[in-house]
């Protein structure tokens, strides 16, 4: 199941390095991948787009994401950005 999950940022080299490492130990594959600046310009906005097996790896790697130390928030947007219900 393709899953969006959010990342707000600090906006400083190596920080997108360092989520797609994150991603990529468990063997994730990232599907989608898109970064976007904010009006402020000190935080960027990180979406992956990633198909797990089940969606309890995609709130263990919502929660592993969080604790980076240049992530401001990390969430699961799929319901909201394709429009579906929880």
């Amino acid at each position: 199941m393709l899953r969006l999950i959010q990342t707000k940022v600090v906006n400083k080299p190596g920080v997108l390095n360092r989520i797609t490492q994150v991603i990529l130990k468990p063997q994730h594959n990232i599907d989608t991948l898109t970064l976007t600046g904010t009006e402020d310009y000190d935080i960027s906005l990180i979406t992956v787009g990633i198909n797990f097996d089940t969606l309890e790896a995609a709130e263990l790697l919502t929660k592993q994401l969080e604790k980076q130390v240049d992530v401001i928030s990390a969430t699961d947007i799929t319901e909201k950005r394709l429009g579906l219900r929880a």
